[in-house]
């Protein structure tokens, strides 16, 4: 069984943020598998087959400085181990519509991220990382990841949240190493890329 988290905080307020691309995955998800969400007072999941294998889908509900927690109660109540955790994040580091797989490694401030980890007590799980840009000066930062895009940005970051549902699939069906050798790739000269 797969597991693969979206980070966000809920409420209408923030729907539309950059900090909320990981819920928009993960939303993108559920509708291509054609799963309901299902909700708790800590996440939402949903749960849908991909490739023969199993995959659920979290939105932990706590806001994004404690998706830790709400992960930690969504295991309570299944009380079931997963193969694989894949975890869906904004990414600063990136410009807006870069998509890129990892597995392990830091959280470069990332405070969903880092909820995750000190619940977990690891890094070494998947992530998928869409590029969210980042402001000139660092005290913008929370405006920025919590502001909404205008119409162009947001139609790249649409795509990008698109591309990242597919990596999602591609590492549940065929592998993690997979996966990054077909989204981490930079594109030939002629503008193929391996493909899932």
């Amino acid at each position: 069984m797969f597991l693969a988290v979206g980070l966000g905080n809920p409420g209408a307020r923030f729907e539309k943020t950059r900090h909320n691309a990981g819920f928009r995955v993960v939303d993108i998800l559920a509708e291509r598998l054609g799963i309901p969400w299902r909700s708790k007072d800590r996440f939402s999941w949903a749960r849908g087959v991909v490739g023969g294998k199993t995959l659920y889908l979290l939105k932990p509900l706590t806001f994004m400085n404690l998706s830790g927690e709400g992960l930690l109660a969504f295991f309570a109540h299944h009380g079931c181990a997963f193969e694989e955790l894949i975890v869906v994040h904004d990414e600063l580091d990136f410009p807006p519509g870069v998509v890129r797989i990892k597995v392990g490694g830091g959280v470069a401030g990332h405070r969903g991220l880092q909820s995750i980890v000190e619940a977990l007590g690891r890094e070494d799980f998947i992530r998928v990382r869409v590029g969210i840009g980042k402001p000139e000066r660092r005290e913008l930062v929370v405006d920025h990841v919590l502001g909404v895009p205008g119409k162009e940005e947001s139609a790249i970051l649409e795509a990008a949240e698109k591309r990242a549902a597919e990596a999602v699939l591609c590492i549940v069906e065929w592998g993690v190493q997979r996966a990054m050798n077909v989204f981490n790739a930079r594109e030939e000269e002629n503008g193929q890329k391996e493909a899932c």
